[in-house]
């Protein structure tokens, strides 16, 4: 007898060890105990090469970090526009969101580039659509809005000129068609799908009423022109976007400026290399959006990939917004010497661990404690 119970007891213990070691872990995707779901940015290859149904609901085009990190996704086809096929897929996969409830407890939407344009769209409607298919709308805690496009691109402006226009400088089509995937040397090109969306002033005019879901803004200003393939193309474009960039979208945009500009920075007093001096940035955010964090090392590109590119410092810390927003932060100050002509002073601030953890672990380590 005591050695069936010792075999039942063994076999309890072994179970339970398969158990902890090959259950997912629940938590693991999880940003302050909510659901995560992605929704990615513009995949050039789209426009010239529109992909079947099944291939947008199996990508996953974050990037490796969000991609593990999230227990959903919205997935959507750039070759489409925003009011119609975008939409359609969007709610197709909402539905079954809803339906396997992935947001009882709630869920915080990671957005990338133009994912703010379509997160924002599906927010201002999820509650109609989803309650004719019979369904409650998903319970959205807050976004996290990476490079955020939801103020539209000048390459967007530019794309959709050229495309109409036969005055454009050729170089012009060429450098924004290669960030944007098209061939713009054609005057009759009307395929453009989103970015028709994401012209400045179409973007600014979609679903911009007030929603109580609060929006958190990361904003980055680097590009990195050593790059043999994108490098050049990089140098052009910033050359196109008024005030600072991430080489794709402007500053105006991602950091949800309640009016586009030329801005230098999401605040006017602190620059994006963390400098503590008076800026050009907006008067005001959109409603219900807050610029968190900058970094003037990392661009459009770098910001969603797990790599350290430099430090990274703060607009708006200490306050709730959906999340508990609280990143621990640094002040160095540089003197120096009436002979140290080389040195810039100043007194910068940072967020602490910006010196070594890249920017999306420091967000998702920082809101999980």
């Amino acid at each position: 007898m005591n050695e069936n119970n010792n075999q039942v007891t063994t076999s309890i213990f072994f179970t339970l060890v398969l158990f902890v070691f090959f259950t997912p872990n629940q938590g693991f995707s999880q940003i302050a105990g909510y659901n995560v779901i992605s929704v990615h940015g513009f995949i050039i290859t789209d426009l010239l090469v529109p992909p079947s149904k099944e291939t947008v609901l199996s990508r996953k085009p974050i990037g490796g970090f969000w991609a593990s990190h999230s227990e959903g996704f919205l997935n959507w086809n750039g070759a489409e526009r925003l009011e119609a096929g975008i939409s359609e897929m969007i709610f197709e996969q909402a539905k079954q969101h809803a339906e396997n409830d992935l947001c009882r407890d709630g869920c915080v939407l990671v957005t990338h580039s133009t994912g703010d344009l379509v997160a924002r769209y599906f927010m201002a409607n999820q509650e109609a659509w989803l309650a004719a298919a019979g369904y409650e709308p998903l319970n959205i805690i807050a976004t996290i809005d990476l490079a955020g496009a939801g103020g539209g691109t000048d390459l967007a402006d530019i794309a959709v000129g050229a495309a109409n226009s036969e005055h454009i400088p050729l170089f012009l089509k060429l450098m924004a068609g290669a960030v944007l995937g098209l061939d713009l040397d054609f005057t009759d090109y009307d395929e453009l799908g989103v970015v028709l969306d994401l012209t400045t002033s179409a973007a600014r005019n979609t679903t911009l009423w007030p929603n109580d879901i609060p929006r958190l803004r990361f904003s980055v200003s680097g590009g990195r022109f050593l790059n043999p393939i994108m490098g050049p193309v990089r140098a052009v474009t910033k050359t196109m976007l008024g005030g600072a960039d991430d080489t794709v979208v402007p500053a105006h945009s991602s950091c949800a400026a309640a009016m586009p500009g030329r801005y230098r920075s999401c605040s006017k007093d602190i620059g994006y290399n963390g400098k503590q001096k008076s800026q050009y940035g907006p008067d005001a955010y959109l409603h219900n959006h807050f610029p968190v964090l900058m970094a003037d090392k990392y661009d459009h590109f770098d910001i969603i990939d797990d790599r350290h590119r430099g430090p990274i410092t703060y607009v708006f810390n200490n306050f709730d917004a959906g999340l508990n927003i609280d990143f621990e932060t640094e002040t160095r100050t540089v003197k120096r010497r009436w002979w140290e002509f080389w040195k810039e002073t100043g007194t910068w601030q940072y967020v602490a661990d910006s010196d070594t953890k890249s920017f999306v672990q420091l967000i998702y380590d920082t809101l999980n404690e």
